[in-house]
């Protein structure tokens, strides 16, 4: 998964907050943008970087039900006479 994929999966907040900083806003646009006092930005901030890490360091999500077998199987033998 790449970082702008791993950033649409987080709650909006964090992930505005995130793109508003990539796109070179300070503390005060991204807090007025997001409706909360400035001080809470780098606390914001800091934890929409650990949710994106995780995500980022998870392994990805194998939906059995979807994945295909390397090997086919063998088409079963031909009846006798067929």
């Amino acid at each position: 998964m790449d970082r702008a994929e791993a950033v649409r999966l987080l709650p909006e907040k964090y992930a505005r907050a995130l793109v508003l900083r990539d796109q070179g806003c300070d503390d005060a646009r991204i807090a007025a943008a997001l409706e909360i006092v400035p001080e809470a930005i780098g606390p914001l901030l800091r934890l929409a970087e650990a949710k994106l890490q995780r995500l980022l360091d998870a392994p990805p999500e194998v939906d059995e039900h979807l994945t295909v077998p390397l090997e086919q199987p063998a088409a079963p033998p031909e009846p006798p006479g067929a």
